[in-house]
């Protein structure tokens, strides 16, 4: 595909002490970490061939990219909108590229609404009638339930209120309402796999060693996103594009080996435990936000592989430009010498516009005539990139051509192999959750389901240890 022609550039000049100073990097620190950067390839790549990372052949299904665009079509032709109910890895990868790809590419497809969440302020309104504000028309809207393991809790709450309204709808009912649901789950088991056989939904699978956080380019992502118009097939050749870069054996020219290697080298030896994504594009955002999910749910851990505690990781954080200049900022360029800052920069932005002349005897104004807005975005990001390469603060870059889905996917694809490089670097298991099955867990106690009374008990345990004197109000 042409859109997956430009790689994706990688800058890390800003880690080293030739751009920022004494605090910077220099070649021996690099020179250290590439060893073990070349053995973390080498294991991923037996474990890709062993088949047991099997995200890394997502971008080459070509039978379930296919898949996905024909119950895409289906549902075109049957419905103005599809909601998706799901929640994490379930939603930020498709909300990602619906706001990062141009709104021109969109045409012809569905509305798509991502319900990531279960806020009854915000839920509420939208399962509304059509005539309220942001109501739907059930009788035009089909909803796509997404979970993995087909029993995330708030993803079944909000398909069990889907249905009792689609049942009560008079052009829905019973005879029609199963028509108007899609799931995505595990091909053989869980509680969504048993309902969509007994109730006759239409479903697709997601493959079991995908984890959620992993999953946007299978039928997770990829459903919502060709019905909304997305070309998909350009999403899958840039990460296809993206393999081919992040496969290579020496960790100096694979971008995704290399940043990782920065990016510990930073957190271990520079005290750098945050790590800001700072997109200069609006549309880039919800990319960041899929990212902070991917970085701080694979590598926050505290236990290593040999069972040691190390309560490690590197907390991202999703900043905007230019929006955070006037934010954060002051906090990064003069705060805590605890951050690496990543820029996502865009060469050539979408609907260009350019700044009018006037007030020519101003000079205060009239230095911004004739620039375009995109001219002055990615100025302030070089700006800010300088900033924090004065005052010692180490940062990378990754520049695209264009926001579009070719784009997109080799991000994407790229984050994904820099994450699992990074947990072999930090010797831990970046593909499991404990953390969030320990509050899942509660939840099921306090929520009264069945196996979970010793959870309940914890729960009210806990509770009680608070003190009245503690709490004002």
């Amino acid at each position: 595909m042409n859109s997956a022609a430009c790689s994706v550039r990688l800058d890390v000049n800003g880690f080293f002490s030739h751009v920022i100073g004494a605090r910077g990097l220099d070649g021996q620190d690099l020179e250290r970490v590439l060893p073990r950067l070349a053995t973390a390839l080498a294991d991923l790549d037996a474990k890709r061939t062993a088949g047991e990372l099997p995200f890394y052949d997502l971008p080459y299904d070509f039978e379930g990219i296919a898949a996905c665009k024909e119950l895409a079509a289906e549902l075109r032709a049957e419905f103005d909108t599809l909601v998706v109910l799901g929640i994490g890895g379930s939603a930020l990868g498709t909300k990602a590229v619906l706001e990062g790809v141009p709104a021109a590419s969109l045409a012809g497809g569905m509305r798509v609404v991502v319900a990531d969440n279960i806020d009854p302020a915000t839920f509420s309104r939208l399962v509304a009638s059509a005539g309220a504000k942001d109501g739907l028309d059930l009788s035009r809207t089909a909803f796509n339930v997404i979970s993995k393991s087909g029993g995330t809790a708030e993803t079944l709450a909000q398909f069990l209120i889907v249905r009792d309204k689609l049942r009560a709808h008079p052009a829905v009912g019973e005879a029609r309402w199963a028509r108007h649901v899609v799931v995505t789950t595990d091909p053989v088991k869980g509680p969504l796999r048993a309902l969509a056989a007994a109730e006759g939904f239409r479903a697709l699978p997601v493959p079991p060693g995908v984890g959620g956080r992993f999953s946007v380019l299978t039928s997770v992502g990829l459903l919502p996103l060709a019905a909304a118009g997305v070309d998909v097939e350009a999403l899958c050749a840039g990460a296809r594009h993206a393999d081919t870069l992040c496969s290579a054996a020496d960790p100096r020219v694979n971008p995704a080996a290399l940043h990782a290697g920065l990016l510990f080298l930073a957190l271990r030896e520079k005290g750098c435990g945050i790590h800001v994504l700072m997109p200069y594009s609006d549309g880039l955002l919800r990319l960041a936000e899929w990212y902070a999910q991917l970085w701080a749910e694979s590598l926050g851990k505290a236990r290593a592989l040999d069972g040691a505690l190390v309560e490690t990781g590197q907390t991202p954080v999703r900043a905007l430009g230019a929006t955070d200049q006037h934010s954060q900022v002051q906090l990064y360029v003069e705060g805590p010498r605890d951050k690496v800052v990543t820029f996502l920069r865009v060469e050539q932005h979408e609907n260009e516009l350019t700044i009018p002349k006037a007030y020519g005897d101003k000079e205060e104004i009239a230095y911004l005539s004739g620039l375009s807005l995109g001219e002055l975005l990615n100025m302030e990001q070089r700006a800010t990139e300088l900033a924090l390469a004065e005052s010692g603060r180490p940062t990378s870059v990754l520049t695209i051509e264009r926001c579009d889905a070719g784009s997109i996917g080799q991000l994407f694809h790229l984050f994904e192999v820099q994450t699992l490089v990074m947990g072999s670097l930090l010797g831990i298991d970046p593909l499991d959750q404990p953390g969030v099955e320990a509050g899942k867990r509660l939840t099921y106690g306090m929520a009264g389901r069945s196996g979970y009374a010793a959870d309940a008990e914890r729960v009210r345990a806990m509770l009680a240890r608070k003190r009245d004197d503690l709490v004002l109000g």
